[in-house]
């Protein structure tokens, strides 16, 4: 015990909660809440989590501060209990073995080497508050979910185990039916037996008597209705009480699990070992957690699981090994098709039960009624003999159907509801029915033949029953089927039949077992030992109370030191009876085992198959201790100890800390506690009084008497109840809190094994510790002065016995003044003790006096007259007492206090004749010389791990804690010349210590006085040899490639072991107190002499090397590391895995596996760094009238996408020019030109006509405004996303004058299209990785009367796939009003959401808005054609790609419709037909070579027959609007068909006469159904379009010879549009410049031909479909370049934009618009596919016939429009930068699977991916990086989610915008950059760069294309190697940086020596720094 700090009264968190809420009283009694502190793991601190129940509520606070509160006052039934634990979720994985490597360290030793995948079992362990009520229980696992568990049976006890939960039963004795009249039984199907019994499930009436209430004897009650049955003998009721009483759960969701025990702890599974369900009288009180033991176990070893039962009956206590069945033997379910998966259900239902949601299955899971529960636990299933099993088992099943085989659970053949699981499963006939069935009381679910046998020969639970192994199985499966009522147990028969009994329905026949059938067997116990429990007397008053009430149970485990095998360790295991005041203390022996698997015959195991190990438990001794009010478990950091509290004479109580393999502590309370708790951060929400400061906050006087231990927590935490009823929280420190006092220790007690030994250390610490507090001597670090102590105490305790006192002993100093906190006083008046106080490790001066900054000093003269430092100074030590400025220094001082102390109480303790020091005097000289000599060998080991760090190699002159001065002393004391010469030379800061080399005397026993230096003679402790270097270990190594011999800690422990060097050795136990040392340990063995580069490092991540320790080596070593580093950096082997490849800084390689987290981060700018401000306030204050500035979205993403726009787009403005042309939110800038004779009044007049027809144009720029910015936002769901509106105000040139609009012409019902549009564009502006689009984001964003924004933001929503996470019902909300626009939306945007899905409720929810899909009869709907049009194409979007004959027939009859004569407005028209042959398209897509069940429809037939068939003349307006939904239709159902029959068929007429039947847009719709059919026969080639022009129109070849406009050539138009459409669908999103230029081309002379004079009316007829056509070649064009942003076809696209005459209809502006923005779809990132959806979705987008007018739908819905989302695909490979998440361009190499290379610059569009063969990195500035799409699958399958490749750049090659650069730039107050001189010139000419070469000035500032050299720049970088090694190696006075130099040095030799060239660091510096040496040594020589 070094300290024990109060840390104030403890109460808990929540309490001022539940008073506030009015649940606990003001100031509430300890017994009106229970409060419970969980504790998982091992750090302290204040983040346990507390639960404080009370009857309604539970409160779950953690750090302090109240999380959630729980409650539960509508179940009407009281918290019983609640507690914290973890449910394991396994899940299984494939893994190749090309990742292997990513696991640690320890598991690369059993690492496959083949590449096929394996499964990889991921365990996933997440916390849950799980709260008990009577008859239910609530799961709240804190990540969110939560479940309801009703409960069978009510649970008396549950404990938290390592996976989930341990329930204990409460046991419920039935009351036993009296004894009566026997009369024979009447016959079962009489009248009197059909009346209820009272033992019946059914019966209402219960007839019982209770034996438990013997002193108030009951009578025998009968209802009036009682029958002469009940004067009849019942069958005895089963007592509960046998049966299970223990259960398992580790999963909410699935079935609870029995708990059964073997006989044995046995480690070799033997198939006779016998399990059975655990005593109904054994209650558990105990069960580990799964870190109890983990310092004993390491990751290859089974789980060591301990519990303790205790048996009242029999007053004893069980020790158990606990092992999950799933851990100890994997189960292998071979049988029928059941699989190996868990039945999910709830556990309410008892197996047998009928639910009407179960599922009989014959065959179901295997074995379950096998006596271990499940198949052969205990034997491995993977036997040759298992397929027999299951040939046997159908076999048997054959021949009876109603066979199902015991070893079957039914849990594996049920489905429970989880309705019916929620409903109500607690009532108490379902748990009576889950008892009964449990104990086999209800027989009519099963059946005669289940049994085996008779009832001593039958796999089941019972505990009289033997097992049978697999080998018997077979030949009892065949019994099973037969009837075995003549094989029951005629013995018990005949006995009963003896005693008078009777048959009693065969309830005593042996039919029936005891087991829980249904449930698997899920935990075994295996009993270790029993031990009596002593108890004094039978305690009446606590039977009904829980076993775990009374008792407290805790187990430790014994450090590493306590035993000198380490592979041997111990467990305590305590308990505590509270009552008896009794501590029994048992110990348990482990030792660690290999498992030893058993031959079996015809098994054959593989050789290289990893064994786990096991850990084999024996019992020890057992101690027991009276008196004792407490105990518990006290833990800080790494030490453990046992808290006892004891009575003591004075009634006060006395605590100690005690252990088996330790020495007893006494334990002292302050005199004075705090009250208020200083580790609470809790806030009291009703203050009663302000808070008192000073001491006025402590108590006045200690505790006046201890009676409890409670809540004990990590870091020495525990809880002290006083006789005041006071939660005193107290911390106990134990373990040091420096690290270099706590590694010293750790070290000292791994070398000095045993009780004795390093325990005693850390006792000896602990005393002296407190000891100095008491003296309260002077120490700035008081842990680092109490180590000191005790290891000078130790050498000079060897000799001295404490006669004299030193006169080295600190004055005494009065009480008067403030203490530090380590209780010292310190004089603030004195320079000298401020010097001496800050001096920790024995120099002369502090730390901060050793910077050159205070060399002034070094001319005081108190430190120019200080006596020689080194032992040949003869003069006289000054006394230290004198008040003179040669006070004693740091070894001094503390040599004084180590006499001082030897010379106390506590000295005479620890070194006397009973010391427990090692070099007490009661050891032996051979045991004192050994003890001193492991201590001094350890502690320099320690030294020189340090030397590997150089975050702690200079801990001299940094002023830390140094063991240097320290172990010079001690060697100089013992006679080591030779140690003493090397710490000399250590460090120069050594030069002003005074070590105690003077031959004064000292007494020596009884013989008189003895100089001290004859110490070492009289010890005779031999001198070892030169003291371990690891500087010249690791040289040795480096040259010879191979593991040199180099003492370890382990070696110094085997040298003084009784079990050799074999045992000890082998073992990684001390590689944690030199991880660097063990590091190079591992690393070397793994070397040879051929070793290449890939070898090194492949051993240096073997050894467990990492980034973060390469960066913290010494230069000198670091260098030949960071050679073989760099050599493998340019091509890291294929297999490495992730963390390797990070070793070598190639992250990016593997990265693309990884990039979910990157793409969770945040996206800087890619701009560069700046200190000029980039927006003046103007510009920001002008933002924020933009409505899409003020922030309702995530502007990260968008900056993201706007940067990667930038890069794709960075030659010149045309992405800003696209924006600005489809920008609505400013005012259109227009001229008109006045003519001479207008006035002002007419020029008005004119621009007010121009404005008018401008507004047209505005209105129709949301639709392509939506493919500019598809998917680009991420909106913030705090915030309402904003739809932006139109500015249809005009700015006219050149007056500059805003002309507005008549507004009544644009009222939003006559412009319902155009707002329609702008909310879909809003919409589709959304990414579709967006989180958080649910149903109440939406209802957030809904406006309170629908609006027609709304209606298409509803729609863009489902194009984007996000209405499928809303709430179907939320569907209502928006239909109920009927508003057409909503409606259409939302019809449209859930079909497409659930595209394909055949989801019955969208079924239902469209088939309500369709006439033909009501039943006949059905009332018309009153709903807009538009709406049904919505309808009926959202079915066949619905049910696309399915084929659904219902749905088919349907879109066929709405084709074929004849409308009624009469009817005004027609539903049927030509919009709504085509949506149908679009929908029956869709459900049929492409699938005309196979129609399946739909050939008897005809369906080919009646198509063709509206299409292209003759037709009725009075029906020709009718067919008329049919013809164009059977073509698309025939066009999507046969799209790539290559049915040429069909294709003749549906082309255009061969003759010229049959032109004038045909309507001229079907020819150009005929057109494409003909070449969509012979998709593959398509090319972009002139001649290929006249080849397939009619004959009489091939003579005008094409259409540039066209001049003249006439109807004669409306066919030949279409055709060539068509055949372009065509050509531009086979193409899509090709980007190829040969289809471009051919488009344009046509789309050129269409233009010409559009501007031809029309003074006819014929001609103005022709000029309107030539305009139609040239619309769509506009789409054509922009649809073969989507996303390619062409120039070329901008530069058309813009001059169609500009088109603002009288002439140019809406449909127009609203196609050229639609072409911009496909140009630029998705900023540069998006274009379109080549798939059957994607054509057809174009197909339906790019509808070939425009709306004339903003409301016009007659012949196409515009919401169609925006169907070109279902075609959108992400094909934009972006490169990032892996250290700033900055996208990058860099040239790339594109390899297609035909063999065709390509070259791009990513960002960029790539091929589709069906065609990339791999793709490369080419660049000269990052690292280059290959992808092997068509050698790798599931690398192609990640990159296609998102394309982004990681990569990172190279040495020297960085952007010139660093942000280093940047910052020194804006520091520079002349300018320089703009004169053209170097700015950062002044820099390099200091001295320290002065010297450096070109590439070396890159790495610093960066070059004229670079900056930093890699990454961020915090790596090590050569120019770092380089300043250290020459600016601060030679002259820093520092021995271990000479002997780098000399390590390298001889590295470079070798390297030579190999013909090896250095690429790291150059070879020119390393023979300077050689040079450099020479020359100093020759002048120290001169």
């Amino acid at each position: 015990m070094a300290t024990v700090l109060s840390l104030g009264v403890h109460q808990p968190t929540a309490l001022p909660y539940l008073v506030q809420e009015r649940l606990l009283k003001s100031e509430p009694s300890p017994d009106s809440y229970t409060w419970q502190i969980f504790t998982f793991d091992n750090n302290g601190g204040a983040d346990d989590d507390e639960l404080v129940c009370t009857r309604t509520c539970v409160v779950w606070s953690k750090g302090g501060v109240v999380r959630k509160s729980f409650r539960f006052e509508v179940e009407n039934e009281p918290v019983t209990r609640a507690l914290l634990t973890y449910f394991t979720a396994e899940q299984q994985t494939a893994v190749s073995s090309k990742q292997a490597v990513e696991s640690p360290a320890a598991d690369h030793a059993h690492h496959e080497t083949t590449s096929s995948p394996r499964p990889k079992r991921v365990r996933k362990t997440t916390k849950a508050l799980v709260v008990f009520l009577r008859t239910q229980a609530h799961v709240y696992f804190l990540s969110g979910t939560s479940h309801v568990i009703h409960l069978p049976f009510e649970v008396e006890h549950a404990s938290a185990a390592p996976n989930g939960l341990i329930l204990q039963r409460k046991l419920q004795e039935r009351r036993r039916l009296p004894a009566s009249l026997n009369f024979p039984r009447v016959p079962p199907n009489s009248f009197i037996s059909s009346q209820p019994q009272p033992w019946s499930a059914n019966s209402s009436v219960q007839s019982t008597f209770s034996t438990a209430s013997l002193g108030s004897p009951k009578q025998l009650s009968l209802a009036p209705t009682a029958f002469l049955s009940d004067l009849w003998p019942a069958p005895s009721g089963k007592d509960d009480s046998k049966g299970p009483r223990l259960f398992s759960l580790t999963d909410p969701l699935s079935e609870m699990g029995l708990i059964v025990a073997k006989s044995k702890a046995g480690y070799q599974r033997r198939a006779s070992l016998k399990t059975v369900c655990l005593d109904p009288t054994e209650e558990l009180i105990h069960v580990s957690k799964s870190g109890d033991f983990s310092s004993i176990q390491s990751p290859n070893f089974e789980p060591l699981i301990l519990a303790v039962t205790l048996n009242r009956d029999t007053s004893m206590y069980t020790v158990w090994r606990v092992a999950y069945v799933e851990q100890e033997e994997p189960m292998h379910y071979k049988v029928g098709s059941t699989t190996g998966a868990a039945t999910r259900r709830r556990s309410s239902f008892a197996p047998g039960t009928g639910t009407g949601a179960t599922t009989p299955v014959v065959g179901g899971q295997y074995a379950l009624r096998d006596s271990f529960g499940v198949p052969g636990l205990g034997k491995s299933m993977n036997r040759p003999e298992d397929d027999l099993i299951s040939e046997k088992l159908d076999f048997a099943s054959s021949l009876d159907p109603d066979f199902e085989h015991s070893g079957l659970p039914r849990s594996k053949s049920r489905r429970v509801s989880s309705l019916l699981a929620r409903a109500d499963l607690s009532t108490s006939h379902e748990r009576s029915a889950f008892s009964e069935l449990a104990m086999n009381q209800s027989h009519h679910t099963k059946r005669r033949g289940e049994s085996m046998g008779s009832q001593h020969n039958r796999n089941s639970l019972g505990q009289h029953q033997t097992v049978h192994n697999h080998a018997n199985v077979h030949n009892s499966i065949l019994g099973t089927s037969m009837n075995s009522v003549l094989e029951a147990p005629v013995d018990t028969l005949l006995e009963e039949l003896k005693a008078g009994g009777d048959f009693e329905g065969f309830h005593n026949m042996g039919l029936d077992d005891d087991e829980f059938e249904g449930l698997r067997n899920e935990i075994v116990f295996s009993r270790i030992e029993s031990v009596p429990m002593e108890q004094s007397n039978v305690r009446f008053s606590t039977q009904h109370k829980p076993a775990e009430s009374q008792c407290k149970v805790f187990t430790l485990v014994a450090p590493p030191c306590a035993s000198e095998d380490p592979r041997k360790s111990q467990i305590i295991m305590c308990i505590l009876d509270s009552l008896e005041k009794k501590l029994l203390v048992l110990t348990l022996n482990t030792k660690k085992n290999n498992k030893i698997s058993e031959s079996r015959a015809g098994t054959r195991r593989k050789a290289s198959a990893p064994k786990a190990d096991v850990i084999a438990i024996s019992w020890g001794e057992v101690m027991r201790a009276k008196g004792v009010l407490d105990a518990c478990k006290l833990i800080d950091g790494d030490i453990s100890r046992i808290l006892i509290l004891t009575e003591s004479s004075d009634g006060q109580g006395e605590l100690t800390l005690q252990a088996p393999w330790s020495f007893l502590m006494r334990i002292g309370l302050p005199t004075q506690l705090v009250m208020s708790n200083t580790r609470s951060v809790g806030h009291d929400a009703t203050p009663q009084k302000k808070r008192e400061g000073g001491f006025n906050r402590v108590l006045s006087q200690g505790p006046r008497a201890l009676l409890q231990l409670r809540h004990p927590m990590p870091g020495g935490i525990v809880d002290v109840l006083d006789g005041e009823g006071h939660l005193h929280q107290i911390r106990i420190r134990m373990e040091p809190q420096d690290p270099t006092v706590r590694q010293a220790i750790d070290v000292c007690r791994s070398v000095l094994p045993g009780t004795r030994g390093g325990e005693a250390i850390l006792v000896a610490w602990w005393t002296i510790r407190r000891w100095l507090e008491e003296q309260e001597c002077e120490a700035l670090d008081a842990e680092w002065s109490a180590f000191v102590v005790v290891l000078f105490a130790v050498v000079i305790g060897a000799q001295e016995n404490g006669e004299e006192s030193s006169n080295l002993a600190p004055k005494q100093r009065s009480r008067g003044f403030l203490r530090s906190s380590s209780g010292a006083q310190f004089n603030d008046t004195s320079w000298q003790a401020m010097l001496r106080y800050e001096s920790r490790s024995g120099s002369q001066q502090p730390s901060w006096m050793m910077n050159p900054a205070w060399d002034w000093l070094s001319d005081d003269v108190t430190f120019q007259d200080r006596p020689s430092t080194r032992e040949n100074n003869t003069s006289p030590r000054k006394p230290v007492s004198q008040d003179s400025d040669d006070s004693p220094n740091f070894i001094q001082r503390h040599i004084a206090l180590a006499h001082s102390f030897i010379n106390s109480a506590q000295g005479q303790a620890a070194i006397a004749t009973s010391g427990y020091l090692p070099t007490a005097e009661n050891r032996s000289f051979l045991t004192r010389q050994n003890a001193i000599t492991d201590i001094v060998m350890g502690l320099h080991l320690l030294c020189e791990e340090d030397k590997l760090s150089v975050m702690s190699a200079d801990k001299l002159s940094t002023g830390g804690a140094s063991l240097i001065p320290i172990l010079a002393q001690i060697c100089r004391w013992v006679g080591w010349d030779k140690w003493v010469a090397v710490y000399d030379i250590v460090d120069a800061s050594l030069d002003g210590i005074q070590f105690d080399s003077c031959k004064c005397t000292r007494p020596i026993g009884n013989r008189g006085t003895v100089p001290t230096d004859l110490v070492a003679k009289i010890l005779n402790i031999p001198q070892p040899d030169n003291p371990p270097d690891v500087f010249a270990w690791i040289e040795s190594c480096l040259t010879s490639r191979k593991l040199m011999p180099y003492i370890a800690i382990a070696d110094i422990t085997a040298s003084r072991s009784m079990l050799g060097h074999q045992t000890t050795t082998h073992v990684d136990q001390w590689a944690t107190l030199t991880p660097r040392t063990a590091v190079f340990t591992k690393f070397f063995a793994l070397l040879h002499e051929t070793s290449n580069a890939t070898d090194v490092v492949e051993a240096l991540y073997e050894a467990g090397a990492n980034a973060y320790f390469l960066d913290t080596l010494p230069e000198a070593i670091l260098i030949p590391l960071r050679e073989s580093i760099i050599s493998c950096q340019a091509q890291p082997s294929v297999s490495w895995g992730k963390e390797l490849l990070s070793l070598v800084g190639r992250e990016d390689v593997n990265m693309l596996f990884s990039s979910e987290e990157q793409r969770l981060s945040s996206y800087p700018s890619v701009l560069a760094p700046s200190h000029e401000a980039s927006r003046d306030v103007r510009s920001i204050c002008s933002s924020t009238t933009e409505p899409e500035a003020i922030g309702s979205f995530d502007g990260s993403a968008e900056v993201d996408r706007q940067s990667i726009t930038r890069l794709i787009f960075k030659d010149d403005r045309r992405f800003n020019e696209a924006a600005k042309i489809l920008n609505t939110s400013t005012p259109t800038v227009a001229r008109c030109e006045p003519e001479p004779e207008w006035s002002e009044s007419d020029l008005l007049e004119a621009q007010k006509e121009h404005v008018q027809m401008l507004a047209t144009r505005t209105l129709a720029i949301p639709s392509g405004r939506g493919l500019l910015y598809f998917s680009a936002r991420i909106p913030l769901l705090t915030e309402k996303f904003p739809i932006g509106g139109f500015n249809l105000h005009c700015v006219m040139r050149p007056t500059n004058n805003t002309v507005g609009v008549d507004k009544s012409a644009f009222t939003e019902e006559k412009v319902c299209w155009a707002f329609f549009h702008a909310g879909v564009g809003a919409g589709l502006s959304i990414s579709r990785a967006a989180r958080g689009i649910d149903t109440s984001w939406i209802l957030y964003n809904k406006p309170q009367d629908l609006s027609n924004r709304h209606a298409g933001f509803l729609l863009a929503l489902g194009l984007n796939g996000h209405l499928k996470s809303v709430a179907k019902w939320v569907a209502f909300k928006y239909l109920t009003p009927k508003h057409t626009m909503t409606s259409i939306g939302l019809l449209l945007g859930l079909a497409a959401s659930y595209l394909g899905t055949m989801d019955s409720l969208i079924t239902r929810l469209l088939s309500v808005h369709v006439t033909r899909m009501l039943p006949p009869g059905a009332a018309e709907l009153n709903l807009s054609p538009l709406t049904q049009t919505s309808g009926i194409m959202g079915i066949g979007l619905l049910y696309c790609n399915t084929q659904h004959r219902r749905m088919s027939e349907i879109m066929v009859s709405e084709i074929e419709h004849i409308d009624a004569e009469g009817e005004d407005e027609p539903l049927r028209n030509e919009g709504y037909r085509l949506a149908a042959g679009f929908a029956l398209g869709f459900i049929n897509l492409g699938k005309g070579s196979d129609l399946k069940g739909l050939h008897d429809m005809k369906l080919t037939e009646r198509l063709l027959r509206l299409a292209a068939g003759s037709k009725k003349v009075s029906l020709v307006h009718v067919l008329d609007k049919a013809t164009a939904a059977a073509t698309v239709a025939i066009a999507l159902i046969f799209m790539k068909s290559e049915n040429l029959a069909l294709a003749r068929k549906i082309d255009v007429p061969d003759s010229m006469l049959q032109y004038g039947y045909v309507r001229p847009d079907i020819f150009l719709l005929r057109t494409l159904a003909r070449h969509l059919i012979m998709w593959k026969e398509i090319e972009a080639l002139p001649a290929w379009i006249e080849k397939n022009l009619p004959v009489e129109y091939r003579s005008k070849g094409l259409l540039s010879n066209v001049y003249d406009l006439s109807s004669q050539d409306l066919p030949f138009y279409n055709i060539v549009t068509g055949l372009l459409f065509a050509i531009a669908l086979r193409y899509t999103g090709s980007g190829s410049f040969e289809v471009r230029d051919l488009l344009l081309q046509q789309l050129d002379e269409m233009m010409r031909i559009s501007k031809l004079p029309c003074p006819t009316y014929d001609n103005k007829l022709t000029r309107t479909t030539t305009r139609n056509c040239l619309d769509l070649l506009a789409l054509c064009a922009a649809t073969v370049m989507a996303g390619t942003g062409d120039l070329h076809v901008f530069r058309r696209l813009r001059a169609l934009h500009g088109r603002d005459d009288a002439d140019t209809p809406y449909g127009s502006h609203l196609s050229a618009h639609l072409a911009i923005g496909a140009l630029f779809l998705g900023g540069g990132t998006y274009t379109f596919g080549t798939s059957n959806l994607a054509i057809a979705a174009l197909i339906v987008a790019f509808y070939p016939l425009f709306p004339s007018s903003i409301l016009d739908n007659r012949s196409h819905l515009q919401a169609f429009r925006h169907f070109w989302v279902l075609a959108a695909e992400s094909r934009c490979l972006v490169a990032r930068d892996l250290d700033t998440n900055r996208p990058v361009s860099i040239p790339l190499s594109i390899t297609l699977r035909s063999g065709d290379q390509r070259t791009a610059h990513a960002p960029c569009l790539l091929p589709e991916f069906e065609l990339i063969g791999s793709v490369k990195t080419t660049s000269r500035e990052y690292w280059n990086i290959s992808l092997d799409f068509e050698n790798d699958s599931r690398m192609r399958q990640i990159f296609v989610k998102d394309q982004v490749i990681w990569i990172r750049r190279r040495q020297a090659h960085d952007a010139s915008k660093a942000v280093f650069q940047s910052s020194l730039q804006a520091l520079d107050s002349n300018d320089d950059s703009r004169s053209g001189r170097d700015p950062l010139r002044w820099l390099l000419e200091l001295d320290a760069f002065r010297m450096l070469t070109r590439s070396e000035r890159a790495l610093v500032l960066g070059n004229e294309q670079g900056g930093l050299g890699s990454g961020l720049g915090t790596e090590t970088s050569p120019v770092d190697v380089r300043l250290i090694l020459e600016k601060a190696t030679i002259d820093s006075g520092k021995r271990d940086r000479l002997q780098g130099l000399k390590l390298l040095f001889a590295w470079k030799e070798e390297v030579d020596r190999r013909g090896g060239e250095l690429g790291w660091v150059r070879g020119s510096i390393i023979e300077g720094l050689k040079a450099s040496v020479w020359l100093l040594g020759s002048q120290e020589q001169g």
